[in-house]
């Protein structure tokens, strides 16, 4: 995205992210400038009538000077006239400031409703090809840093607005002196555009740093348990200072250049100011009337000058990170799931689920995670799914849940096919036990709510009792009320998986899959949650098992062998994927 379009777009997110009204702090901008500039005109009258020849001097000024002669007000009106003038100015830019702040923090929201709903109603391909640390960067500091590019162009436009209307009160006092001033403010402004050409590189900079910094933090938080085993914290230590040092550096790089920027600025306002004084007396003999006004003047006006450089800068060292916002908005918006028919009925199983000639193949070009697989499930049985990793049984599993649309072939529940115009209401009828069984740190209570919100106590026991888990809650001081600790550290990993077992059970699924149960537990606890699962058959719920440990192999109805991507034929050419087999 070139630069010129990223202004077009962070100008049109201003106007539609707020839905035209911050045209109000605009006009509000508008008013601040009209009121500080006629409270600056003022003061014309006000020294004026300090004495007679400061008044016929003032008297030579168009329109001020008959306002002066038309008015003839007392020095004690006019001062409180002046108070009053700039008293409202001030809470006009009151309103403003809060106003602008209101506006920027609901643009922030909007901007990040849209992402998060756009992640979470992409297809899962999607989800799992991109770097969740860069998602989650975007949310933490690349929004955030929009909304100063955001607010640094509002900023702007608003500084412009004040120069516009100080250059007009001053070409009225002396159309010389405006003329002057505009063009000094021009050739400082147009002098500093090599920094404001770093500034646009670093925010590209600062981007990249940020990113590597996200992922760096995201790695190790949810992989501190394993830093620790390892005892590798010095590795993610190492990473993390490196990555806060170049971004030190680059920021104190570009704060320094911008910086001899500020100041060479700042010179130049001063040789501007005296240049200035020099012409207003030595050449144009202007009155003392005239020259206090001028001065008074350029005195705001300078400042704005400065304003449009460093509110120039935050912009285009901010801009990248709206570049970044918008590349990841395409690409999750690109890959949205279908809805679906939301009056069609979820499916339901009371016979099998039959997948035929399923593939899953990748854009990458690499080898299909699944190849022409035909395999049949059988309600009401437990039916293992076995392989070698890499051999496609997570794939597999996920097209039976409805998670992963495969690329070729068809997937029927009894007589009802699994297509996009149902695939997210049979994910709903899915229940999925992960290997790592993930609690959130919140109470028993509101785990288990995660499944189904509306979920009495009663129907929350009675999930428990069918994960064989309930005994244990019972015992518990505070029951439901339960906190499990950061990730479940509170119960075992025997307690936790029941548990989650329960979770999944809560909202009644048509099937059930775990993926790897009991990998991480011992011998006693894979037979607790293998007694569990089998319980769960005798009841009559239809269970997908993806397992290794033996104990799990044994107490299946029916298996599926994968191979590579295909089903494993036995010695005689047969293949093993048909329940019953």
């Amino acid at each position: 995205m070139s630069r010129g379009s990223t202004f077009r777009e962070v100008v049109r997110l201003l106007w539609k992210g707020t839905g035209g009204k911050v045209a109000w702090t605009v006009l509000l901008a508008l008013l601040v400038a009209l009121t500080e500039g006629i409270s600056i005109t003022m003061l014309v009258p006000i020294v004026a009538s300090t004495n007679p020849e400061t008044a016929r001097q003032a008297a030579d000024i168009p329109f001020i000077g008959d306002l002066i002669a038309g008015a003839a007000l007392g020095l004690p009106v006019l001062l409180a006239l002046f108070i009053a003038l700039v008293a409202f100015q001030a809470v006009l830019n009151y309103l403003r400031n809060y106003y602008s702040l209101h506006l920027m923090q609901l643009l922030s929201d909007r901007l990040k409703r849209s992402l998060f709903h756009a992640v979470s109603h992409a297809e899962w391909d999607a989800i799992a090809r991109r770097r969740l640390a860069d998602v989650n960067q975007v949310f933490v500091s690349g929004i955030p840093r929009c909304m100063t590019a955001a607010n640094a162009l509002n900023v702007l436009l608003q500084a412009a607005i004040l120069i516009a209307i100080y250059v007009a009160i001053a070409a009225a006092v002396s159309w010389q002196m405006a003329l002057f001033a505009v063009l000094v403010g021009a050739a400082l402004f147009a002098a500093m555009y090599p920094l404001r050409r770093r500034a646009s590189r670093y925010g590209q900079e600062l981007t990249g740093m940020f990113q590597q910094q996200s992922r760096v933090t995201l790695d190790f938080l949810n992989g501190v348990r394993l830093a620790k085993t390892f005892v590798a914290e010095r590795y993610f230590m190492r990473s993390f200072n490196g990555h806060l040092g170049a971004i030190r550096r680059s920021t104190l790089r570009f704060y320094a250049q911008s910086s001899l920027g500020t100041l060479a600025f700042q010179v130049g306002i001063a040789i501007f100011a005296a240049s200035f004084v020099y012409l207003a007396v030595e050449v144009f003999d202007l009155g003392l009337a005239r020259i206090a006004v001028l001065l008074v003047i350029f005195a705001r006006l300078a400042p704005r000058f400065g304003v449009l450089q460093d509110q120039g800068q935050q912009y285009l060292s901010n801009a990248p990170a709206y570049e970044e916002f918008t590349a990841m908005m395409a690409y999750f918006r690109a890959e949205q799931e279908r809805e679906g028919d939301a009056e069609v009925p979820a499916p339901r199983l009371t016979r099998r689920i039959a997948l035929t000639g399923v593939s899953k193949a990748y854009a990458n070009g690499a080898q299909p995670s699944l190849d022409d697989v035909t395999v049949t499930i059988a309600a009401g049985r437990i039916t293992s799914l076995l392989g070698s990793s890499g051999s496609g049984k997570s794939t597999l599993a996920d097209i039976v849940s409805g998670l992963v649309t495969p690329t070729a072939g068809a997937m029927m529940v009894d007589d009802t096919p699994i297509d996009a115009t149902n695939r997210r209401v049979w994910r709903s009828r899915v229940a999925t036990v992960p290997q790592d069984a993930f609690l959130f740190d919140v109470s028993l209570r509101e785990n288990m709510r995660l499944a189904r919100a509306d979920a009495s106590d009663e129907d929350i026991w009675t999930a428990l009792e069918r994960a064989r888990i309930a005994a244990l809650v019972r015992s518990l001081p505070d029951g439901l009320d339960t906190e499990v600790g950061n990730r479940g550290t509170r119960f075992s990993g025997g307690e936790r998986q029941r548990l989650a077992i329960a979770r999944a059970l809560l909202p009644d699924p048509e099937i059930l899959i775990l993926d790897e149960a009991t990998s991480a537990l011992d011998a006693d606890n894979q037979r607790k949650v293998a007694e569990t699962i089998v319980g769960l058959r005798d009841g009559g719920l239809t269970i997908l098992l993806i397992a290794h440990q033996p104990l799990l192999a044994e107490i299946a109805d029916d298996r599926i062998v994968l191979e590579s991507g295909r089903l494993r034929t036995g010695p005689d050419g047969a293949r093993t994927g048909v329940a019953g087999s």
